[in-house]
């Protein structure tokens, strides 16, 4: 996607937007196709995925921005130990969104590394603004680290 832009000064800017690239990890179907359909219309790229065994060869190919974690998964599956692991391989945030509601998993899952925590049912506006909020916060810490609190300036010509 381009934004274009006119200066005052008739100049032309042209910046490429790229949408966010978010994995929604959910052993149900109805619910990870609702989430994702929800987060599209958003501008947001979705990947679906019933099992965190399925994560690893995406990863290895693609940018991921953010993963969007349920605790409870079919055939045994852990969240708390897929979350563990994608921490120890990478610095991609994650926020878990799971029916656990006890004080001790929330504890817990942000305990492991998850960047936020909420629990189901959620309203999907509140799950929208807290996906926007820890990417917000990815952006500038990358930002940060790449230029070491130098700041990159495509608007000033010095």
């Amino acid at each position: 996607m381009l934004d274009a832009d006119f200066s005052v000064e008739g100049t032309l800017t042209i910046q490429q937007t790229v949408q966010p690239h978010i994995i929604v990890i959910d052993d149900d179907p109805t619910f990870r196709q609702m989430l994702a359909d929800y987060l599209t219309d958003y501008d947001l790229r979705v990947t679906t995925l019933a099992s965190g065994r399925d994560i690893a060869p995406i990863m290895a190919r693609e940018s991921i921005d953010l993963v969007l974690l349920d605790l409870r998964l079919a055939r045994g599956e852990d969240g708390i130990q897929i979350a563990r692991k994608l921490r120890e391989e990478s610095n991609v945030p994650i926020v878990m969104l799971t029916a656990r509601q006890a004080e001790g998993d929330r504890a817990m899952g942000l305990g492991v590394g998850a960047d936020d925590y909420l629990t189901k049912p959620c309203s999907l506006r509140e799950l929208l603004a807290r996906i926007r909020a820890v990417l917000r916060r990815r952006r500038k810490e990358v930002r940060a680290d790449l230029f070491d609190g130098w700041e990159l300036s495509l608007n000033t010509r010095t």
